[in-house]
């Protein structure tokens, strides 16, 4: 793995860590500050939304900074916000924390996949990103885990100070790397996004991809989420092996984010579609085979592959769809996606149970949305699409078929 791609990778861990690590130390929130769960369970909402809403528009007014000052700007930004985590007084700075470090997350990711494809070869961008987006994956099994232990041995506020203190790091080593800036487009390719020419002939595929990842993503959280309920519940697992299974999903998921990448520098479209239709065949024998302990294990295993193989794959075709003017906005866009169907999986999971269903309707449920999103994406590559310029088949950030 080239240098800078393994420092962009760490500097994906610290952010995925950061973003997800909340749920392991909110009981420990909770009793030092003062306030009740729900109300720590805003940390994770508002960093969401941030995310989401203010996101895009970072980008849009960072998009023309050169990569050397963007890149550790940004991680600056992020850096900052857990050290005002760290210090924060009362909750409400714990808040305004989470607040700033969640204005550089999509920004961050977006730039790193970016640059990590234009670095790589044509036939191996998807490879080059997945490698840079391999950093959520090990925080997912790694950083989270990791970050417990150490607010439940040393506090809170350590979690946050060892987040900072890897940042920094990971952003000193990013610095001794040259990270080439995009090529700048070409005037017909600047043109696609312009609003009335050819910027609807990029803003409805762009649209559709990103519809595609709200239903991928909803259908699997909607799941994950209430995985230790699923497991203990319906599968009959004790609570001691729930933690053993997630980690079989985020081992799965490291699997599937190689060979999803390579996958897609093969052939895109076929990626897409099996990853998602490998996904929602995941999770209907979930509900089939619920009552097989082994079989549910492997299960298991195979959803999280199954889900990390369609973060390189829908990454790359979000790119496709945006053209080469607009990589890291529609990479923006993508991440958004994600955390919107991330939160529509949680609710969609959570309404269910409130609505007096079974633990099973869960992944019933997603796998219909996860086949809703394989749908229409097979509808959508089916839209004919304006060829490029060859000025835009050849510049960097415009993924190979």
């Amino acid at each position: 793995m080239p240098l800078p791609v393994f420092a962009m990778m760490l500097c994906t861990f610290c952010v995925g860590t950061a973003e997800s690590v909340i749920a392991g130390i909110l009981p420990n929130i909770s009793r030092h500050v003062g306030v009740s769960l729900s109300a720590v369970g805003m940390l994770i909402s508002v960093y969401a939304l941030v995310v989401v809403i203010v996101g895009p528009c970072v980008t849009a007014l960072t998009v023309r900074l050169r990569r050397a000052v963007l890149l550790p700007g940004m991680m600056g930004t992020f850096i900052l916000g857990n050290v005002v985590a760290a210090l924060a007084p009362g909750f409400s700075w714990l808040v305004a924390g989470r607040v700033v470090s969640a204005l550089a997350h999509s920004t961050l990711i977006a730039a790193f996949v970016a640059a990590a494809r234009d670095i790589a070869p044509p036939h191996k961008r998807a490879a080059a990103g997945a490698k840079v987006t391999l950093g959520i994956g090990l925080a997912t099994v790694i950083g989270v885990p990791a970050g417990t232990l150490v607010g439940d041995n040393w506090g809170w506020r350590a979690t946050f100070w060892a987040l900072a203190v890897l940042s920094l790091l990971s952003t000193l080593l990013l610095m001794r790397e040259r990270i080439p800036d995009p090529a700048p487009a070409e005037p017909a390719a600047r043109d696609q996004g312009r609003p009335g020419e050819g910027g609807l002939t990029s803003l409805v595929p762009m649209a559709l991809v990103a519809l595609v990842i709200v239903m991928g993503t909803g259908g699997v959280f909607a799941l994950y989420t209430y995985a230790s309920l699923y497991l203990t519940e319906a599968a009959g697992f004790g609570s001691s092996a729930v933690t053993v299974l997630l980690w079989l999903y985020g081992l799965g998921g490291i699997a599937g984010n190689v060979v999803g990448a390579r996958a897609a520098d093969r052939h895109l479209s076929a990626a897409v579609l099996g990853s998602l239709g490998l996904a929602a065949a995941g999770l209907l024998l979930l509900v089939l085979l619920v009552h097989s302990p082994w079989a549910v294990a492997a299960l298991f295993c195979i959803l999280g592959a199954a889900y990390f193989a369609t973060i390189p794959a829908l990454n790359s075709q979000i790119v496709a769809s945006a053209g080469p003017a607009s990589a890291t906005m529609a990479l923006t866009v993508n991440n958004s996606a994600f955390c919107v169907g991330i939160a529509l999986g949680s609710w969609l999971g959570g309404a269910l149970l409130a609505g007096g269903h079974t633990v099973l309707s869960i992944p019933e449920a997603g796998a219909a949305l996860v086949t809703g999103g394989l749908l229409l994406s097979g509808i959508g590559s089916r839209i004919p699409r304006r060829k490029p310029t060859s000025a835009a088949a050849v510049a960097p950030g415009a993924a190979i078929q």
